[in-house]
């Protein structure tokens, strides 16, 4: 009884006609058995006894206060000061993620929300500690963005990992306020506004379906698992179940509880054991075929990480490179650019095309091919001879010159989107940064130099290539991009070869040299064609043509005038 004999005299001291043996065996079960600590099985526990011996029951909130009271409590700062078997726990915390799920508590339905919290929330630098949590009384101080003190939680480890338990009896004090999401467990949402993890439901028609064998790193096993595709009308998602999954292409579905995660920049629907499948009904539904002809991408839709990909584009180029693989077996890829009208990227296809790849261009359609970004650049990947088909014609006509096809598309668009390539944006110049003009390059990888030093430790010593550049920032009245020039283009909107712009600055200083490019540029409207890169450091525009766009001062004033109402 040593283990629980703290917590079995406190059942004593309100049922003192118990037996402190069954009381010990009591909390003993809820730990192995249910994995519950003694000090969240507490209330449970004086209940049963309570009412064995039909001693008169106490409120709630009188058990969760003598219960506290009992026990001394040990405020922290950092999650890792903490220990498995530390209860009454006092720590302030940020709510990172907040999922509302449904399960069963002592046959009971109730709702137990989870999600993550990192500690020291008020501290500007270092590492935050990040741990799970749960929250058995739903509490509704907990929300995502929220910095609050929890009061009276308590730490549960499993297999190793270690996580907060927020009891029904514990506080929850918000020192900041957060972000109330308004889902409920079980609630339906819309596929295209799944853009983060958690825990959603979803009803849509399964599009594909296919097994698959995920491979254990370290060797032991694999995993058989079931790929594919569902969507509504809002869009599709991919889907990765790890259990058995027997419903047909077509049929319509409902998945409860199913877990977000994040592929690269990329959601998908995880399905455990916790999650639920049924078929749905609803005679108003989209059919498949609807559903199969919507979800069809365009370039301007790829995003890194995206699995069972359809499209429809043009093969514009295409080269076959021979390599030797890790097991040393002679293997060959053909890649390539391929182009649609809203875009171009680059395609791998790792078997022999079913065309001559010297009669390009050719028209295909792609199915079930996977996506990777390379230089923020997608690269389509074709991986066996199903997933490809040769079109007689494009559906979009003979209308458009892919190969020349540049896509016109707002700057507030491009800064929010995926990265893409042939784009042109346009904006006005807000900033230029002082190393622009004269650079210096790595002679063999191409970086700019720092310092006179490369950033990659493979490249060898040597003296770098002086090359042109530009560094702006491009405003659209609603978001920035950052627009970096290229030699050509830069020559040609400032007039300048590179010798001129060097001697330039030998002879001005560079300080100088930016400040005459800031008063001929600064303010004008500027229209800039290239590829952008986006990622989590922002969005940012790599040009090979740019041009200034004379503002016509007399219809800018009639503008103003309309929009302000003006006579």
């Amino acid at each position: 009884m040593s283990d629980y004999e703290a917590h079995v005299s406190e059942v004593l001291k309100q049922v003192p006609d118990a037996d402190p043996q069954k009381v010990a065996e009591a909390f003993s079960r809820y730990e192995k058995d249910f994995l519950i600590p003694p000090e969240d099985a507490m209330r449970s526990v004086l209940r049963r006894f309570q009412s064995d011996t039909g001693a008169p029951v106490q409120s709630n909130q009188q058990s969760a206060g003598s219960q506290r009271q009992s026990m001394p409590i040990k405020k922290v700062e950092r999650l890792s000061d903490l220990s498995a078997d530390d209860r009454n726990v006092e720590i302030e915390v940020e709510i990172i993620t907040h999922n509302p799920r449904t399960t069963m508590v002592r046959g009971e339905e109730k709702i137990v929300p989870y999600g993550l919290i990192e500690d020291q929330p008020w501290s500007d630098g270092g590492s935050r500690t990040r741990w799970e949590y749960k929250d058995w009384g739903n509490n509704p101080n907990i929300a995502p963005g929220a910095v609050v003190r929890l009061e009276g939680v308590s730490v549960n480890e499993y297999q190793g990992r270690m996580s907060i338990n927020v009891n029904q009896a514990s506080r929850v004090v918000v020192l900041r306020e957060g972000v109330r999401t308004v889902s409920k467990p079980g609630e339906p949402v819309e596929i295209n506004s799944i853009k983060s993890e958690g825990s959603v439901t979803v009803v849509g028609r399964l599009l594909a379906s296919r097994k698959d064998v995920i491979h254990r790193k370290d060797g032991s096993g694999s995993i058989d698992v079931v790929r594919g595709r569902i969507a509504d009308d809002s869009g599709a998602i991919g889907f990765l179940s790890w259990e058995s999954f027997d419903h047909e292409v077509g049929s319509l579905i409902k998945i409860e509880n199913a877990q977000i995660r994040v592929f690269r920049e990329t959601p998908e629907i995880n399905i455990g054991s916790s999650s639920k499948i049924e078929i749905f009904h609803d005679s108003n539904f989209a059919s498949a075929e609807d559903l199969v002809a919507r979800s069809v991408s365009r370039i301007e839709d790829l995003r890194d990480g995206s699995r069972d990909v359809e499209i429809v584009l043009e093969i514009q180029k295409m080269i076959k490179r021979d390599f030797q693989g890790k097991d040393g077996e002679a293997k060959s890829v053909w890649s390539g650019d391929v182009a649609d009208p809203t875009g171009k990227c680059r395609c791998s296809i790792w078997f022999e095309p079913p065309f001559d790849i010297e009669s390009t261009p050719v028209v295909v359609r792609l199915k079930g091919v996977r996506v990777r970004a390379w230089q923020g650049i997608p690269d389509i990947t074709v991986d066996d001879d199903t997933q490809i088909e040769v079109l007689a014609a494009a559906p979009w006509g003979d209308d458009i010159d892919l190969a020349n096809n540049v896509v016109e598309v707002a700057l507030t668009d491009l800064s929010s989107g995926a990265s893409r390539v042939g784009i042109s944006t346009t904006g006005n110049v807000i900033s230029i940064r002082e190393d622009s003009g004269i650079i210096s390059r790595c002679s063999e990888c191409r970086r700019v130099l720092r310092d006179g030093e490369c950033s990659v430790p493979s490249c060898s010593s040597y003296e770098g290539v002086d090359d042109v550049r530009l560094r702006m920032v491009l405003d659209d009245g609603h978001s920035t991009i950052s627009l970096i020039v290229n030699k050509i283009a830069t020559e040609s909107l400032i007039g300048m070869n590179q010798e001129q712009i060097s001697s330039n600055i030998v002879e001005n200083g560079t300080m100088a040299f930016v400040q005459e490019l800031r008063e001929r540029l600064l303010g004008r409207k500027l229209r800039a064609n290239g590829r952008t890169i986006v990622d989590e450091q922002g969005a940012m525009l790599l040009s090979d043509d740019v041009e200034l766009i004379d503002a016509d001062s007399v219809l800018a004033a009639a503008e103003l005038r309309a929009k302000w109402g003006v006579v």
